[in-house]
């Protein structure tokens, strides 16, 4: 395959932190996996060691797919998978929870609606009442802010601090967690465990994140952490695309990365190969307007 000069700079990157901003259309995933087979192939990484990470679990098999299809294996010890699937790995390694510890989304609905009926909430479609409530839950845990500091934009500010505490009890209580625990543990772990920190560090020594203009501060949290010891954190992502802003996406994550890694190469891939002209020109007019 053959790569403009920005696609061959990122595929051939090897150490260290590194931006690489791309937008639709300008090969993000074939920049990836050629550089994942890159880093085994020319720099002698063992594929153990490789960590990329990706949102949902269609785009992570996809990327494996490509690699395997790419290398001519069937195989790979290299990680591909998802955040939760990630941050999940290293929690059963230290707590053994199974799957059967992850509450199910209907559990969570049944025990917010009895929850309910013990506190002065005013609605007008419970449905409604429980999804916002478990949105703003999640949105608590995903931005890192301790609940004594935070205050609701849709409940009065106790009414909802003594949901999500009566919440938290019960996830305690029957020793479940949550998708959005499962960050908030990883990150308190790692942060608290030097033999876990280490062994986790010393198993992904490259780690590369697609989409990171999706990612939110309690996932960079544990990036960071994971990713402290080698530094070799490679992102990609475009600033325009961010879709998760309802679950704490971020993009000014990206645009600062360089207030966390001063020293990051910045790659600017903005070669659209997937559409027309007309086409680019007409989303570029939105963006910028936007």
């Amino acid at each position: 395959m053959r790569f403009n000069e920005a696609q061959q700079e990122a595929v051939d990157f090897y150490q260290g932190p590194c931006l690489t901003l791309a937008g639709p259309g300008s090969g993000k995933t074939a920049v990836i996996t050629h550089r994942t087979k890159n880093l085994i192939e020319k720099y002698g990484v063992s594929p153990s060691e490789i960590l990329v990470v990706t949102f949902t679990k269609a785009a992570a098999m996809e990327m494996k797919e490509r690699f395997l299809s790419l290398t001519n294996q069937t195989s790979t010890t290299a990680t591909f998978g998802t955040f939760h699937a990630v941050f999940f790995t290293v929690l059963k390694y230290a707590y053994h929870y199974r799957a059967e510890n992850i509450i199910r989304d209907e559990q969570k609905v049944v025990f917010i609606r009895n929850l309910l009926r013990h506190f002065p909430i005013d609605y007008e479609d419970e449905n409604e009442c429980i999804q916002t409530l478990l949105s703003e839950i999640s949105g608590v845990k995903n931005s890192n802010i301790p609940i004594e500091h935070y205050y609701s934009s849709n409940f009065p500010e106790h009414t909802f601090r003594d949901v999500f505490m009566n919440y938290q009890k019960m996830l305690q209580k029957n020793r479940l967690i949550d998708f959005d625990d499962m960050i908030v543990q990883c990150r308190e772990l790692l942060m608290q465990r030097e033999d876990y920190r280490r062994a986790w560090q010393n198993k992904y020594k490259y780690i590369l994140i697609d989409e990171f203009q999706d990612i939110n501060k309690a996932q960079f949290d544990v990036v960071r952490i994971l990713a402290d010891e080698y530094r070799n954190l490679f992102v990609v992502g475009d600033d325009d695309q961010s879709i998760y802003g309802f679950r704490g996406s971020a993009p000014q994550i990206m645009l600062d990365f360089n207030k966390y890694y001063s020293d990051a190469v910045r790659i600017d891939m903005c070669i659209n190969y997937r559409s027309t002209g007309n086409i680019v020109f007409a989303s570029r007019a939105v963006a910028e307007e936007n």
